[in-house]
């Protein structure tokens, strides 16, 4: 298992700070969190890439700031809207393989989504899955959907009729998004487990759902154990920037993992 950090543990710092903050806490490997339409244009992206060679840092996922609003681009009843969501995340699919991403992470639809009746909405929605997967990969990069606790993706059955109607479909597991859906990740492992190529970690405890890994009750060893006999080597730190004090204690964590790591071979 190949530990990692997202550069959404920073935020608000903007991205290429959070870059450096990374590479100073010795992580190697990266998730990208695009925070602004200009991080995807081509000067920005010549200016990252360089920065990324420099600080000898792989960027594993990239995470979209639209994530917010998918359902609305890309499963609603306006057909034209989706048509061009697809155009647009088409081009975010490019600029992930040009920075190197293995994987990109999708939220999709919300749980108050509404719209066209359940036999034609699931058509729709198989569809349109269907399409980002295939764009996706014809740029080279793997697209993955993340559990998160306010999307339909929330739901195990959700997830379960995704793997069954888009077999080219990936997963990205959320402990954090599972704890605030009521869940365990293992309910999430049941549902898609041997499709599950990425990992957002983070612990809990009785009092948090989001702490630093090392300061909750996460089996951690269990975890990598689990996942890596699925097939999922990649594990990112995912936190919040209010979850810790100083950023030598995310340089703790990532010490933390690096051991877990061991004890779960």
């Amino acid at each position: 298992m190949h530990i990692g950090i997202s550069t959404a543990s920073f935020y608000p710092t903007e991205l290429e700070c959070g870059l450096a903050h990374a590479a100073r806490l010795g992580y190697r490997r990266v998730e990208l969190f695009i925070n602004a339409e200009s991080e995807y244009s081509d000067c920005f992206r010549a200016k990252l890439k360089q920065q990324l060679r420099a600080l000898e840092m792989q960027v594993v996922s990239v995470h979209p700031f639209t994530s917010a609003s998918e359902g609305h681009l890309l499963f609603s009843d306006y057909a034209r809207r989706t048509r061009d969501a697809l155009e647009q995340y088409t081009r975010y699919f490019a600029a992930a393989a040009d920075l190197g991403a293995q994987y990109f992470i999708f939220h999709g639809e919300s749980q108050r989504a509404r719209g066209l009746p359940p036999a034609k909405a699931d058509a729709r929605r198989f569809d349109t899955y269907h399409q980002l997967c295939e764009r996706a990969a014809a740029c080279g990069v793997v697209f993955t959907q993340e559990n998160v606790a306010w999307c339909k993706s929330a739901d195990p059955a959700f997830l379960r009729a995704l793997y069954d109607n888009v077999p080219e479909l990936r997963f990205t597991l959320d402990i954090k998004q599972a704890r605030r859906a009521g869940l365990d990740w293992r309910d999430y492992a049941d549902a898609v487990g041997d499709r599950v190529v990425n990992l957002h970690i983070s612990d809990y405890d009785e009092q948090s759902d989001c702490l630093l890994p090392g300061q909750g009750k996460v089996d951690f060893p269990a975890l990598f154990g689990a996942l890596r006999a699925m097939g999922c080597d990649s594990a990112l730190v995912e936190v919040y920037s209010d979850d810790y004090a100083s950023l030598t204690e995310l340089e703790q964590s990532r010490l933390f993992l690096q051991a877990a790591v061991q004890r779960g071979v």
